[in-house]
Parts: C-alpha cells; sequence; structure tokens
C-alpha cells in the first residue's frame, strides 16, 4: 500500500472506538502493520480463528469491521466464513494484491443507508464504506466478493457444504450458503440449517458426537467426506513413510478442493505471446514459493494459495514447463499446476509423478506430458484449449460440486440447452443435423424452424433416432420475418439457455460444451465465438481472422449464440426484422445492461458463399490481409473442429454454389 492509503484508512477510522481487524490466514500478522497506526489499537483476529463471542475479549459490535485478505481468491473463499463476522457502521475490506478491476460495492435495499463509500487503488485495493446504522458485515463482504468477477449472481447450488474454521483450504470459493465452524457446530443437528456434506481432513474426535439418523429438515443422515491433508508443509520425498506418501496421492482429483473457475480462466489469454516459455521452480530457500526462472517478479506463495497476480505475470509467456523436484506439497504444488491449466495457460512436463498424477484429471496428465509446438499458434492455443476445458471439467468448483453431490443421493442440476436452428433452405437440413447430432457431452434439444417449407419426415424421424435427442419442427410460411420465425421456435423451446445455430456453417463437437464453460467463467448474459475460422467457398480458402478471443465484447457470430432464457426474455426476444436479427439482440441487451462474452473461434468454422446472405460487403473483405492471420488454400478447419468426412464441402465448376 501507499503511504497515501493508511492515513486515509486511519481518518476514516478516526471515530470508530472499537475496531475489529480479521486477516485471512494468507496474510501474515506483520503485514498488517501496513495498513496504518490504528492497527496498534486494534482487536486482530484469524478469520479461521474468530468464533461469535470473540474468545479474546472483542466486543459483540463493534464500530468497525475491517477484512484483510491476499486477493479476489481469497475474498471470495472467505465468503462462508464472514458471515458470522459482527454489525457495524463502518466496513473495510482490503486485498494486499490487485490484478483486475477493484472490487465494487452495490449497496442492497435491505441494508441501512450508505453514507460514504470510497474505492482506493494502488498495488492492492480498499474498498471504505459507512452505514447510517450497523449493518451485516458478512453481508458486505459477500457482495464485494460477487463484484470481483462479472458474473451477476454467486450461487454455489445445492449440496450445502460444511467445512472446519480451523481448515481454510476447505471453504468452498464463493459460497455464502457453506457452514464454516467448529465440529461442534458441523454436526449440530438441531439447526436449520445443516450442511449436507462434511469436507474434512481428518475424522472428527471421539468426543464429538456425529449425528447417524436422518436430519429433521434434509431427511438424509449428514455426510462426512475426509479427503485427506490437503496441504502439507513437508516436501514430498521428508514424509514419514511410503505409507504417508501413498495416502496423500491416492484421493483423486476431489482431494484438491475446487478452484475458483470464475477467477482461474482464460479470461485475457494471449494468443500472441510475447516472451518465451519459461520454467516452474520453487525456491532453493523457500519451497513453498514457486517462481518461474527467468522471471523473479512472477511468484506463487502455495501456502496462501496462486493468486491471480500470478496468472496475469504468465500470461504473455509462450508456455511454462513444469518441474515437480523440491516443491512444498504435494497437494498445493499440484493445485498450482491445475489453476494454470484452467487458466489456459500453455504448459508441458517431461513426466508427471505418480502421487501428482494420482490427484489430477487423466486427460490433463496426458496433456501435460504431450510435446505440442508452443512456437506454432494454432498448436499453441489448441494445446491451451483442451487444457483449459480438461481442468475446467474436473477441477473447477461446479464440477467438483457435482462429484461430490453424489454422496449425497443427489446431483447437481446440468443446464438444459435449446437450439433454435432456423433454415430456408431444405438442401442443407441434413448438414445442420448432422452439426447439432454430433455434440457431446450436453443435454440438448432442439427446435428445427423451416422457413417456407416443410422439412422432410424420413429426415427428421432418422435425426430422432440416431441422436434419442428431443426434436420440436415447426413450418413458417416464406414471408413471415426472419425475428419472428426465431421467436416461435424460442416459444418452443424448454432450455435454461438458447442457443442459435445456422444451416451452413460447421460446428465441433465440443462447441456447445465450450460455450457452457465460458458461460459458468465468464458470468455473461451472452456467450458466443467469432466468426475467426472462415471458409470463402467461391475463392476456396480457408481464413483464420484477427478476432479478439476470451474477452467481454460487444457482438459474436449469430450461429454460435447463446443466450439465457431470462436475458432473452428482458429484451423481449428477436426484433421482429428480416435482417439483422442478431445485431438488434446484441444492442437491445448491451442497453439494458447486458454483458457479452467472446470465447475460442476454434469450435466453429463460418462458410461464406457467394450470395443469400443478409450481409454482402464483397468477397474481398473475408480475405483481405488486414483482417486474417492465416490463410490456406482448400477446406483447413482447425483441429478442434474434428470434422466428419461426409461434411467436407464439394467444389463445383461454379465455386461450390
Amino acid at each position: 500500500m501507499s503511504p497515501a492509503g493508511p492515513t486515509r484508512l486511519g481518518r476514516f477510522l478516526a471515530s470508530c472506538e472499537h475496531v475489529l481487524v480479521v486477516r485471512d490466514d494468507g496474510v501474515a500478522a506483520e503485514e498488517l502493520t501496513s495498513l496504518g497506526r490504528f492497527v496498534g489499537r486494534a482487536t486482530c483476529e484469524r478469520l479461521s480463528k474468530l468464533t461469535p463471542g470473540f474468545s479474546r475479549g472483542a466486543p459483540e459490535q463493534p464500530d468497525a469491521v475491517v477484512l484483510v485478505v491476499a486477493d479476489r481468491l481469497a475474498l471470495r473463499r472467505s465468503v462462508g466464513a464472514v458471515q458470522t463476522l459482527p454489525s457495524a457502521t463502518h466496513v473495510v475490506c482490503v486485498l494486499m494484491e490487485l490484478a483486475s478491476q477493484p472490487p465494487t460495492l452495490v449497496a442492497s435495499p435491505s441494508w441501512p443507508r450508505l453514507t460514504s463509500l470510497e474505492v482506493r487503488t494502488d498495488r492492492g485495493a480498499q474498498v471504505l464504506a459507512s452505514f447510517a446504522a450497523p449493518v451485516a458485515t458478512g453481508q458486505v463482504f459477500t457482495e464485494l466478493a460477487r463484484r470481483t468477477t462479472p458474473a451477476h449472481l454467486m450461487a454455489a447450488g445445492w449440496p450445502v457444504l460444511g467445512a472446519r474454521a480451523l481448515e481454510p483450504h476447505r471453504w468452498p470459493p464463493g459460497d455464502a450458503l457453506a457452514v464454516v465452524g467448529a465440529d461442534e457446530s458441523l454436526h449440530d443437528v438441531s439447526g436449520d440449517y445443516p450442511a449436507d456434506v462434511l469436507l474434512l481432513d481428518t475424522p472428527p474426535g471421539d468426543d464429538v458426537a456425529r449425528p447417524d439418523k436422518p436430519h429433521a429438515v434434509t431427511g438424509r443422515v449428514q455426510v462426512s467426506q475426509v479427503l485427506g491433508r490437503h496441504m502439507t508443509w513437508e516436501p514430498y520425498d521428508r514424509l514419514p513413510d511410503a505409507d504417508a506418501r501413498a495416502r496423500l496421492g491416492t484421493a483423486g482429483p476431489a482431494a484438491l478442493g475446487p478452484l475458483d473457475e470464475r477467477v482461474l480462466n482464460p479470461i485475457g489469454f494471449s494468443r500472441k505471446p510475447k516472451l518465451p516459455v519459461a520454467q516452474l521452480r520453487p525456491l532453493a530457500v523457500a519451497p513453498h514459493v514457486l517462481h518461474l526462472e527467468d522471471a523473479p517478479e512472477a511468484v506463487a506463495d502455495t501456502r496462501r494459495g496462486m493468486g491471480d497476480g500470478f496468472v496475469a505475470a504468465v500470461r504473455p509467456r509462450a508456455g511454462i514447463h513444469v518441474t515437480w523436484d523440491g516443491g512444498e506439497g504435494p497437494h498445493a504444488y499440484v493445485r498450482t499446476v491445475a489453476g494454470l491449466a484452467m487458466s489456459g495457460v500453455p504448459l508441458t512436463a517431461d513426466f508427471v509423478p505418480p502421487w501428482a498424477r494420482a490427484l489430477l484429471d487423466p486427460t490433463v496428465v496426458g496433456l501435460l506430458e504431450s510435446k505440442p509446438d508452443l512456437d506454432d499458434v494454432l498448436e499453441r492455443e489448441v494445446h491451451s484449449i483442451r487444457l483449459r476445458r480438461a481442468a475446467l471439467g474436473t477441477h473447477g468448483s461446479v464440477p467438483w460440486r457435482r462429484a461430490l453431490s453424489a454422496s449425497t443421493g443427489g446431483g447437481v442440476r446440468r443446464s438444459r440447452v435449446s437450439v433454435l436452428l432456423a433454415t430456408r433452405r431444405p438442401e442443407l437440413i441434413e448438414h445442420a443435423l448432422r452439426q447439432v447430432g454430433r455434440q457431446r457431452g450436453v443435454d440438448l434439444e432442439l427446435v428445427l424452424a423451416t422457413h417456407g417449407f416443410t422439412p422432410d419426415p424420413g429426415v427428421t424421424d432418422a435425426f430422432r433416432e440416431r441422436s434419442g435427442m428431443a426434436l420440436e419442427v415447426l413450418s413458417a410460411p416464406a414471408e413471415q420475418s426472419f425475428g419472428r420465425v426465431l421467436n416461435a421456435a424460442a416459444t418452443r423451446a424448454t432450455g435454461d439457455v438458447l442457443l442459435k445455430m445456422d444451416d451452413d456453417d460447421w460446428y465441433g463437437p465440443d462447441f456447445v460444451s465450450d460455450l457452457l464453460l465460458a458461460r459458468d467463467y465468464s458470468g455473461a448474459d451472452v456467450v458466443g465465438c467469432p466468426p475467426e475460422f472462415m471458409f470463402v467457398e467461391p475463392l476456396w480458402v480457408t481464413v483464420r481472422r484477427r478476432d479478439a478471443t476470451e474477452q467481454y465484447r460487444p457482438v459474436v457470430a449469430g450461429g454460435t449464440m447463446m443466450v439465457s432464457r431470462e436475458a432473452f426474455q428482458a429484451v423481449g426476444g428477436f426484433r421482429d426484422t428480416r435482417k439483422y436479427v442478431d445485431a438488434n439482440l446484441f444492442r437491445a441487451l448491451r442497453a439494458a445492461g447486458g454483458t457479452i462474452y467472446r470465447t475460442h473461434g476454434l469450435d466453429y468454422l463460418l462458410r461464406r458463399r457467394g450470395g443469400g446472405h443478409t450481409w454482402e460487403p464483397g468477397l474481398g473483405y473475408f480475405v483481405s490481409r488486414g483482417r486474417s492471420w492465416q490463410q490456406w488454400r482448400g477446406f483447413r478447419p482447425s483441429p478442434l473442429l474434428e470434422h466428419d468426412t461426409n461434411d467436407r464441402p464439394v467444389r463445383t465448376t461454379d465455386g461450390g454454389r
């Protein structure tokens, strides 16, 4: 913090007689001195040691509560624990490190009136808020955690998880529903809001009564998941015996705990690296500190967890080569590797040792040991996408919770996707159905809207039988506008999200699942791809365009647009127009305050024909060197498209038309 920071914070708290300073375990006690002299007269506690009543004599209701955390990751992880903090009129949140936008506060209508608000940034961030009456500070910190990422909601969903206060590495990120406390409170059978699953390093002691009958609220016996120690501060080869090493290395991906995909994700991925590959190594004098061998400023302290500042520091790299000797762990080291993979950082390793292999998703292990050419821009991005896809799909908090919920006999509901496919070209029906039918790992239904014709029942029946997918068919007259046709299809849809696909383009088998991943980590109302790969059929050329990816942008390709049902209904659906239905929807969403996120474009190949499009800038527009990055003669899709040879275009004397 700059000298101005403590001075302003001290003045803000000058009128407060009782100040409670709570630090996350990732912040050392000596670091609090940087906040100013007021710390000397404040009551200082560790969040993991704090209990209602404040055993060390803190007042029941202080005038001010100051929460000090390392960064966004630590703030989001702490939201379950901060619910026990007392009310106060002055609330301060301090982030010691900040690598992105600072958190901002939007006051809830249920809170007392907000009388002042200031956000200060330097190396870190300070949010200073005062209220007309005492406010539940845990709710304020939860709202700040929500605002550290673009997501509109921070609902973790079921099952409700419980964790010991003394085991902060088990606190699930962004989960205000989590029950955090001592064994006695976690196993309390009289509470109205019990945890479904307890996440424990070791079984509860014999002196703690463990419930053995169904709880009156849930109707189920509470489940305890003993996942083994999350962190050991001894190097792996110094663990006491082979049995101890085996116990640490065989718990599977669940033993790492959930990694926060709202922070550890590919947003901001650099497609054109500026720096070469570097090796990730622990410092010889401090095995818990990982650094890049030629970038001493890029460090990650595994005791506090990998911060998002470390991810930002390695973004310009072509990749990171992971070494495994000498680090502290094994869990802490492996969590760093998994978090980098989720963030889209291209990772390689000569080998993955058995203890790390047992903790990582097998697909992640295979990709680490593959030998991608990271000097090739396309191969590097393909490797990054495959790696992040596997890591986000296993080690992120959503799939981790989904796997954990099996122990309760339930499950985390998956989003159902309704594909809206409108076409006026009967000859493309079979091609379009194949693109939808090849999607894997998702729950889909298809609403096929034919515009000016009735489809062949034999074709649609064959699709139903082959794919097992629900298919709804509706036919609209040719004179009806494109917007009305799409709205009619949306009315028939039953899914949680709507996805518009086009009839003549190509889609990879993971196209829909990658959009759902992007929807989870971006929190955007609309997610989609750019038309990055384009097949210009009359010229028989494949073009890779210079479109920005993994960013919030004003538009995406219309044939890749996935929109939440709530956002779609909020703006009244598609506008009743014959052209530009996509552009009009994007404009309406932006005007309403919605967000649009553009993920990578390697799952999608747009086909540009000689005519019949609603937008006709001329073929030269698409192949100009100023707009294209790479070009190939012929049909050259991305490797992620995994195209069926039956879908390859056939060249004819009239340019394929």
